[in-house]
């Protein structure tokens, strides 16, 4: 008797996207998106199914990145322009915290995402998120 075994589904593709819990500050938004994108070498070699998922979670890993980095980026420049004008007065959290406020709406939306296809690509479906290009 042998026991079969159910389809790559790609799942782990998108779960590696929980990595943007890791306690670690900055670090933890930088592995999900890495992770993501690496998970698709391996998975895309499993079947087609999971090959899609992968393919999806990948295209979702680099924008994520891409978004991620780019704000954080922004709100370093903010900060050191913030720093060699001495004589301006602080003025408050905005407007020069808008780049850190959009981080951490786009981790936000990076969870709900991850978690929605998780949960689909878990029950054998294709992941399709509507503004990201897979394959």
């Amino acid at each position: 008797m042998t026991a079969t075994s159910a389809p790559a589904t790609g799942a782990s593709a998108w779960a590696l996207g929980l990595l943007v819990l890791l306690p670690i500050p900055l670090l933890g938004p930088l592995a999900a998106g890495g992770g993501m994108i690496a998970a698709y070498g391996s998975l895309s070699r499993q079947g087609p199914l999971a090959k899609r998922n992968a393919a999806a979670a990948r295209s979702w890993g680099r924008l994520f990145l891409f978004v991620s980095t780019a704000l954080l980026v922004v709100q370093l420049v903010v900060g050191l322009v913030r720093m060699t004008q001495p004589s301006a007065p602080a003025t408050g959290f905005f407007p020069q915290g808008i780049p850190i406020t959009l981080y951490v709406i786009v981790c936000v939306v990076h969870l709900v995402v991850v978690i929605v296809a998780l949960r689909t690509a878990r029950r054998g479906e294709f992941v399709r998120v509507p503004f990201v290009r897979s394959l």
